[in-house]
């Protein structure tokens, strides 16, 4: 399976949520990454039907999608947060969503192996009014996957699950994404770190990166310096060079910086992060887009 996004367009008024977005996702997991407001949760929108593009073009496979049921047939969506009728069990959800969903066939056996999938055959007879926020994300996951589709969409899936939580929400991801499309839009950094070996960044509605982990990576290394500093040099440091990561520890600051050359004497050239790539490759569009309205 193939999805191909040609200049994707969507606009609000004067605002360009999108801007003439191009993007291709093959079988397996990719993240979306980007700031909030960088247009994420809008392209996810477009692609679960929700929301209607501009302008612009979506293929499946190479056929051209010219309307939003033609999306839904294909498509399972997991937003940030999930609304289910709160006094129906959990097994009375997914029944309720396999029958909107046409889902007929083996209806039972699907639900029974979808929850064991998700960890949650004990909870079947629960209320939904009792499950906490980890177990309403994973009931989310199983009604997402009742009607079997080739292009899962996640908007931001782990705000709110606990550390164990969101790990396990990475296993059921990875695991159904072997012979389909998983598209994971997140703006955390590690969510996309440690589940996606490719990405596409967005920046303020434009596609400045689609490729491989290893590749962005490379495109960094050489441009990540690390030093430790007090207080008061980090907060000049800070205002001249483009920091990536600061911890403190007791009264000494050591920070990640983002140079083409060495910031200061004391800094050492270090092997770069996913987080320090990201940055450094958000610096390098800003930098052009400020040349660009200068010029």
């Amino acid at each position: 399976m193939e999805i191909e996004i040609n200049n994707l367009i969507k606009e609000y008024g004067e605002l360009k949520a999108l801007n003439g977005v191009n993007l291709t996702f093959k079988k397996g997991m990719y993240g979306l990454l980007g700031a909030n407001g960088a247009g994420k949760s809008t392209l996810i929108k477009i692609l679960a039907g929700i929301l209607q593009k501009t302008s612009g073009e979506i293929k499946i496979d190479g056929k051209d999608i010219k309307n939003l049921s033609q999306i839904r047939k294909v498509i399972g969506y997991i937003p940030q947060t999930f609304s289910f009728y709160p006094h129906m069990t959990v097994f009375g959800i997914m029944d309720y969503f396999s029958t909107l969903n046409g889902v007929k066939k083996n209806r039972k056996e699907r639900i029974e192996k979808l929850l064991e999938m998700t960890h949650l055959s004990d909870k079947r007879g629960v209320k939904i009014n009792t499950l906490s926020g980890g177990m309403i994300q994973r009931l989310g996951i199983a009604v997402s996957l009742i009607k079997d589709p080739r292009l899962l969409l996640v908007d931001e899936p782990t705000v709110g699950l606990d550390p164990k939580e969101r790990v396990h929400f990475s296993n059921i991801l990875m695991t159904f994404s072997k012979d389909r499309i998983v598209l994971l839009s997140s703006h955390i950094v590690s969510d996309i770190e440690s589940t996606c070996e490719n990405l596409a960044i967005l920046n303020y509605g434009n596609a400045i990166y689609n490729g491989s982990k290893k590749l962005l990576l490379d495109e960094c290394n050489g441009k990540v310096w690390e030093l430790t500093t007090n207080l008061e040099e980090s907060v000049a440091l800070e205002d001249k060079f483009s920091v990536s990561s600061k911890s403190i520890y007791h009264n000494e600051v050591v920070l990640r910086v983002i140079s083409k050359n060495q910031p200061i004497g004391i800094a050492k050239r270090v092997s770069p992060t996913l987080n320090d790539a990201y940055i450094f490759k958000i610096d390098e569009d800003e930098k052009k887009q400020k040349k660009c309205n200068y010029s």
